[in-house]
């Protein structure tokens, strides 16, 4: 008496093109925001070197800008994520 044969799991088609697709939105997201925030941090230790005064005078603007580029850093970690989770089924 032999064992029947174990086929491995196959992820469903629509499982991975919904992974595929939050992937792709994730990077979108991901890239751009990952790009700005790092130009506007050098933008920011540049400036804090050459004027210390600038870091207490324009801090609500800074505020802002890091609040707004790590919003949307974080929405394309969560969709690259999602979508990495998804696809592994």
């Amino acid at each position: 008496m032999s064992l029947p044969e174990r086929t491995p799991h196959q992820p469903s088609p629509s499982g991975s093109a919904v992974g595929c697709a939050l992937f792709a939105i994730g990077m979108l997201f991901l890239i751009p925001s990952g790009l700005c925030t790092a130009v506007g941090l050098v933008g920011l230790i540049m400036g804090m070197v050459t004027d210390p005064a600038s870091l207490v005078r324009d801090f609500d603007d800074m505020i802002g800008f890091v609040m707004l580029t790590l919003v949307a850093l974080g929405i394309g970690v969560g969709l690259v994520w999602a979508g990495l989770r998804v696809r592994r089924g």
